[in-house]
């Protein structure tokens, strides 16, 4: 998820993959694919930073999941993935019927 800063000030957050496209104008809207339109103080560049480190986020977290480390154990990265609570165990494939 991503936030957001509404012209109001309301504050709020948006799923990435449910947005259709992004219309810099005068206003910053975005256009979500059920035809919502959100009228945003950020500018595209700051939008498309956002869904970038959201996705990255997804892609690190899948990493850990997959192989049980850190993609990034330098810690050189935003830290967006909590710290593990414990060592990871030896990962086992599960296999399906």
């Amino acid at each position: 998820m991503i936030g957001l800063t509404r012209r109001t000030g309301e504050y709020c957050r948006l799923d990435p993959d449910h947005i259709e496209r992004v219309e810099a104008g005068a206003d910053t809207v975005v256009i979500t694919t059920d035809g919502a339109h959100y009228c945003v103080r950020e500018s595209l560049g700051q939008i498309i930073g956002a869904i970038r480190e959201d996705r990255a986020g997804v892609i690190a977290a899948c990493y850990v999941l997959d192989r049980g480390e850190d993609a990034d154990p330098l810690g050189l990265g935003r830290g967006d993935v909590p710290p593990q609570a414990h060592a990871p165990g030896p990962v086992v494939p599960i296999r399906l019927p």
